[in-house]
């Protein structure tokens, strides 16, 4: 397999696809769809994300998180796969693409567009270079508002023109799974993060509470659904996206067990199980 596959993380761009997609299903079923908006608003989420994925790796091995001594989760640098200048000119030209889609369609849209195009690409750009705020410990809350809450409402402002308090809550419950699956990776890695010296949101909650958190991101989503279905802020099609509580327990046991290796992946694939159930409620009212 090419390097590039695994530097990019390609199996990964669910989690910008799935918000813009969901975005853009409530636009629709408010009877506001445009063919070329959502093609514009993915094309910068996912170069967004690209961006994200191959700065990621850029960071983590120029600031020595990632080393032969620690496993990574990205070895193509520490490994001589690929040129660290070259994975950084890759981010930049992602960064720049995504950029690029946003300020298009805020031309054919609307300029406020591009409060949000600015900031998905400093959260891109600064994840971990520049300022470098996962290692600050406030990775997983602005993973949750950057592409949770802001992608979901961005794709349905580029479609309607407006940001409705349904858009803001479909966004919540998929904000609370694409942290977890940020915060499934720090659990996972919480003694390698700890020996390379950088602060993340499971290390600066300790084990416990940070286990805790895991599972309040992977239940909340489902409590949102059945109290939006409750005050009618939703349609009751939606409730099929309890299809995913399940997996979602299954994941939570697993967390509070101590089996930290599949909680990325398995939250992953929720994320986009219920994104999938979520986009086809919407579509089918």
């Amino acid at each position: 397999m090419s390097p590039w596959i695994g530097v990019l993380r390609l199996w990964a761009l669910t989690a910008s696809v799935v918000p813009v997609a969901a975005g853009a299903a409530l636009a629709a079923r408010d009877g506001r769809f445009s063919w070329l908006m959502l093609a514009l608003t993915m094309t910068s989420g996912v170069c967004l994300q690209l961006a994200t994925n191959l700065l990621n790796t850029y960071g983590d091995f120029c600031s020595g998180v990632d080393t032969a001594e620690r496993p990574p989760n990205a070895p193509q640098l520490v490994f001589g796969h690929l040129r660290p200048a070259h994975v950084k000119a890759a981010g930049l030209l992602a960064l720049a693409c995504g950029a690029g889609a946003g300020i298009a369609a805020a031309a054919l849209s609307d300029w406020r567009l591009l409060w949000f195009a600015a900031a998905g690409v400093l959260g891109a750009g600064f994840y971990t270079t520049g300022i470098c705020y996962k290692y600050l410990g406030v990775g997983v809350p602005l993973v949750a508002l950057l592409m949770g809450v802001l992608m979901v409402t961005a794709s349905y402002f580029a479609q309607t023109l407006s940001i409705s308090l349904q858009s803001f809550i479909v966004s919540l419950p998929l904000a609370c799974l694409v942290a977890a699956i940020m915060h499934g990776e720090d659990l996972r890695d919480m003694a390698s993060d700890r020996e390379a010296g950088i602060r993340t949101t499971a290390l600066i909650l300790g084990p416990a509470a940070a286990r805790a958190l895991f599972v309040a991101l992977h239940i909340t989503p489902y409590l949102i659904i059945v109290i939006a279905v409750a005050t009618h802020m939703l349609p009751k099609l939606t409730l099929i996206t309890l299809l995913g509580l399940p997996l979602s327990i299954y994941l939570s046991h697993a967390c509070l067990k101590g089996k930290t290796a599949i909680l990325e992946g398995k939250t992953a694939a929720t994320h986009l199980l219920f994104g999938v159930l979520l986009v086809a409620a919407l579509l089918a009212v």
